[in-house]
């Protein structure tokens, strides 16, 4: 869940208690505040935790869709090299998750990109929602495992190992915490990456560390996924 949304919520029905009941008031204080509508949200049953959860999906939503661009060319490991790095194995099928404007297809050998927020993926859906028939050989994912809190960002890493094939490799760019400098990026909970969780999510999916270092102002790590014993 997003923290910084959750407890604005609770600021908000505290001093405006009467918008728990009263859905044009509720409207009316996420707009301002937030700058998305809720106009579909249910009130039948006013859940904060709910209502966060609405609210954080509607930002990620707008900002990704409408004020985000790529910035590819920035990072010298997971930028334009990694697309050298990943035809270099011959894979059989590549996945990319949260490909944005999906600037590696045709680039990359046998690439899916997937992504909630932009039609320019090849199936508009989240990773917890994708259901692909096979794994891949190769998976990659570029700053987009990196919102909200931990269980939400240990799900998300379980499904993506899950998602590659053994002894596959997952590449990742990850943020350290940085805020996007754009005023719609202010209620977006970036999530801390750290070399040190870095190597207890890949212990703790059973992975091997290939590569780990900073790339500009991110991290960016390759993981090798250890075949099941037995």
């Amino acid at each position: 869940m997003n923290s910084k949304i959750y407890i604005k919520i609770q600021q908000l029905i505290k001093d405006h208690p009467i918008a728990m009941v009263d859905k044009h008031q509720l409207v009316q204080l996420v707009s301002g505040v937030f700058d998305v509508n809720i106009s579909d949200f249910d009130m039948s049953n006013m859940n904060t935790i709910l209502l966060a959860e609405t609210i954080d999906a509607l930002v990620l939503e707008k900002y990704f869709s409408q004020v985000w661009q790529p910035k590819t060319k920035k990072y010298k490991y997971s930028g334009l090299s990694i697309i050298d790095e990943v035809n270099a194995l011959k894979p059989r099928s590549v996945l990319d998750i949260g490909c944005g404007y999906n600037e590696f297809k045709g680039k990359i050998k046998n690439l899916v990109g997937i992504d909630p927020y932009n039609s320019k993926a090849d199936v508009n859906c989240t990773i917890m929602d994708y259901r692909p028939e096979n794994k891949f050989d190769v998976v990659i994912s570029l700053g987009s495992i990196n919102f909200g809190s931990t269980d939400k960002i240990l799900n998300e890493m379980s499904k993506a190992v899950n998602l590659v094939e053994d002894n596959g490799l997952l590449f990742f760019r990850v943020n350290p915490g940085r805020m996007h400098e754009e005023r719609a990026a202010q209620w977006i909970d970036f999530f801390e990456w750290t070399p040190e969780f870095v190597v207890t999510v890949a212990q703790f999916f059973g992975c091997d560390i290939i590569n780990l270092h900073p790339d500009a102002d991110r991290l960016y790590f390759v993981l090798k996924k250890r075949p099941r014993k037995g």
